[in-house]
């Protein structure tokens, strides 16, 4: 019976942090950025066109 609780409250808790894989906002006023296709970044929004212009893309990698 332990085990359940452990699993269903790990479980519960996992679910607070996930991010779909399209939607790239985090939080606040930062986004989620594929950096060259290789690194998966969290930017200020502010810094996203920058970073749009030298062909990252939102989301993760």
């Amino acid at each position: 019976m332990k085990l359940l609780a452990i699993a269903l409250s790990v479980l519960a808790l996992s679910a607070c942090g996930t991010i779909s894989p399209g939607q790239p906002y985090r939080g606040g006023d930062t986004v989620l950025l594929c950096h060259k296709g290789k690194k998966t970044m969290e930017l200020p929004a502010s810094a996203a066109q920058g970073h749009l212009n030298h062909g990252d893309r939102y989301g993760r990698c």
